[in-house]
């Protein structure tokens, strides 16, 4: 711990901030037991970019994660490379470093030392230098563009990385001509990805078995390679999943292991499909891959020919990603097999998941376009929200409808939240329907940036002309909104709920039946409460709350205040709730007790009793013990409803729900005990 201002910081946070007053990116990460070994895993994706020097997202980091270390990315973020010399496992990098005249102790001004005693020892990035140790001697390791290394300072349970001697801020050296860096080809090959989430493949490529004769020649093993190679273009996510799952192999050779990465590219067009074409071959399955393969059988799916605009959009080859073949479309799985399958990727906690067809439903006026921005800024920021956990990643939010309104929204939300560099609101969708429309554009910028979540606001207005009432017509919403799923991205729609409140979406059915998810939001007054009324990620029921809250942003040329609309959440079962429907007897007797106390005055517990006893409304028995039995239970009931209270022999009413009296509601008989 170090002190600031009498308050203690946890060490991996100030290491964290001591970097980023020294203008080098950090991000969090964790060590993972796996068979025995500690392996570091980042706490974040894309951690190669989204490392940062904002010490505000680094505060809110180790407030998710207080017991990360931060990392340092190698490469051309920071333009250091470092030389890992160890000794364990039998493995000497010392000892090596030593056999080919080279001082490991001095090998560079700037040294780190592990708690495990081994060296980090900085030096200048040579340009396209990987990760690659093949050539140089066991327990020597390179960390270069992809790779990273702990920050001084982190600290774990084993101890603290020190630093040994200078500084990250000083003018390293370059890297040392005797450890001859290997770099990285240029040329990527000619493999195109799946457009697959990486989690998808991995989880194909570790259900294929390499403990045996399988994948066991060296030609089999080298295009399982090959593939994973294409679908990464050779990056260290590859390389990573790669000795993984070579790992099982008894013969396993890890250094060898990544020599042989190295000197892999993609041939004839192969690509990551091979790994899944095999997974399935022995029995593996995934939710992700199916959606993929539903997809062909719209007609707003990119075709070749759009792929290959899409490409030249982004940037890439307009060579066309391959489409994996039906099958015949029937899949065969046991109970084991089903136990094994892996769990697709919340966006949000037991709402949202990645791939998902979502929609935001209810009537004008609800609070749907204040609720979803609200969403999609906890995601961009990876914070919890209605206390579910999110999974970081990008928002596309497709503002159709009001992009002023929502430009003010996110200001709004900025002041009461943080930075959200991750959420993007997108002008300039007003077509997502025809064929001289958005969509082709919107599916190229997808795929391109790869967001987590994706909203389109409002789907009357994103799909003009649409014939809602058609199968037709929301099938052509269906497909679009899938084909942006395509990439891993939820996609939600904002829509309007039907005339009858039923919480259902308007138009055909066709689109309820194709929605994962669906939130209903219904609104009273400045108060919104919403539930999933369909959930394939969890349990409907969820109970949920806001209040609609102003915030001004400034004032306008006149001097008046400008001032928008915001989600503030609320607790549920802090907010007054509708009670049960009454029994009859209940209604009878609270309708009593209204008609005795026109004024809200109490009312003597013998006056309602008598009016209920003596009356034919509680109770129709002929017995007078058994109508004063049902008028106790009918008092018991409304006392347990907080609908009345006694005190002192005198009974009185209680304000129902939302200020409203017995009139105003549904649950509540007329004057007189008429229900």
């Amino acid at each position: 711990m170090s002190l600031q201002n009498g308050i203690k910081i946890p060490q991996n946070l100030q290491a964290a901030r001591d970097l980023a007053k020294a203008e080098i990116p950090a991000f969090p990460f964790h060590l993972v037991k796996r068979k025995g070994k500690s392996e570091k895993v980042p706490c974040i994706t894309d951690w190669q970019n989204r490392a940062t020097t904002d010490a505000a997202q680094i505060r809110r980091w180790w407030a998710k994660w207080p017991e990360a270390m931060p990392g340092v990315p190698m490469g051309p973020r920071t333009g250091f490379a470092v030389v890992d010399i160890d000794l364990k496992h039998g493995k000497d990098g010392f000892a090596g470093l030593r056999a080919m005249g080279l001082d490991p102790e001095t090998l560079s001004p700037v040294m780190v030392q592990s708690p495990g005693g081994s060296l980090h020892a900085y030096f200048r990035w040579p340009e396209g230098m990987g990760n690659s140790a093949a050539r140089l001697p066991p327990g020597v390791d390179v960390r270069g563009a992809g790779g990273y290394v702990a920050a001084p300072g982190a600290t774990h349970a084993g101890g603290a990385y020190r630093l040994v001697s200078g500084s990250l801020t000083d003018d390293l050296p370059p890297w040392p001509d005797a450890l001859k860096p290997r770099l990285k080809a240029k040329e990527a090959g000619h493999g195109e990805p799946t457009g697959l989430p990486f989690h998808v493949m991995r989880a194909a490529l570790m259900a294929l078995p390499n403990d045996g004769d399988t994948y066991a020649s060296r030609d089999a093993w080298l295009g399982i390679g090959m593939a994973l190679h294409a679908e990464t273009e050779g990056g260290e996510d590859g390389r990573e999943a790669w000795q993984g799952w070579s790992r099982q192999w008894p013969g396993y050779d890890e250094t060898a292991t990544d020599a042989a990465w190295d000197s892999l590219h993609a041939d004839g067009g192969v690509t990551g499909w091979a790994i899944i074409h095999e997974a399935e071959r022995h029995g593996w399955r995934d939710t992700t891959v199916t959606h993929l393969l539903w997809l062909s059988d719209f007609d707003l799916i990119p075709t070749a020919e759009e792929e290959a605009e899409i490409a030249a959009l982004v940037g890439g080859r307009e060579e066309d990603e391959q489409a994996a073949p039906k099958s015949g479309g029937l899949t065969f799985l046991t109970p084991a097999e089903c136990a094994t399958l892996p769990a697709r990727p919340y966006v949000i906690k037991g709402l949202l998941a990645e791939g998902d067809v979502a929609a935001i439903i209810g009537a004008p006026g609800a609070g749907k376009s204040l609720l979803a921005p609200r969403l999609g800024y906890a995601v961009a920021q990876g914070a919890e929200v209605f206390g579910r956990r999110t999974r970081q990643g990008g928002v596309l939010y497709i503002a159709a409808e009001d992009g002023h309104g929502m430009r003010a929204r996110l200001s709004a939300l900025r002041g009461d939240h943080g930075e959200a560099n991750a959420f993007q609101l997108v002008a300039g969708v007003s077509d997502l329907l025809s064929d001289k429309g958005q969509l082709k554009a919107l599916r190229a910028e997808v795929k391109a940036r790869r967001p987590a979540l994706i909203f389109i606001d409002t789907l009357a207005v994103a799909f003009p002309g649409l014939e809602e009432n058609s199968a037709e017509g929301m099938g052509q919403v269906v497909a679009a909104a899938r084909s942006l799923a395509r990439w891993g991205a939820a996609v939600v729609l904002i829509h309007h709920d039907t005339k009858a409140g039923d919480g259902l979406p308007r138009g055909h059915s066709l689109l309820n039946g194709a929605l994962d998810v669906s939130l209903y939001l219904k609104r009273e007054a400045d108060v919104v409460a919403f539930k999933p009324s369909k959930n394939r990620n969890g349990t409907t029921e969820q109970d949920f709350a806001f209040t609609i809250a102003t915030r001004r942003l400034g004032t306008d040329e006149d001097g008046d205040p400008i001032t928008t609309a915001v989600c503030q959440e609320a607790d549920a079962s802090d907010l007054p709730r509708k009670a049960d429907k009454l029994s009859p007897a209940a209604s009878a007797a609270y309708a009593h007790l209204r008609h005795l106390s026109p004024d809200g005055k109490p009312v003597a517990e013998e006056a309602w009793r008598e009016a209920c006893v003596n009356g034919r409304n509680v109770s129709q028995s002929e017995k007078w013990e058994s109508r004063r039995d049902t008028f106790k239970r009918a008092v018991r009931d409304l006392l347990q409803r907080e609908l009345i209270e006694f005190g002192d022999g005198f009974y009185s009413l209680k304000e129902t729900p939302y200020g409203a009296t017995g009139s105003d509601t549904d649950d509540f008989p007329d004057e007189g005990g008429q229900q």
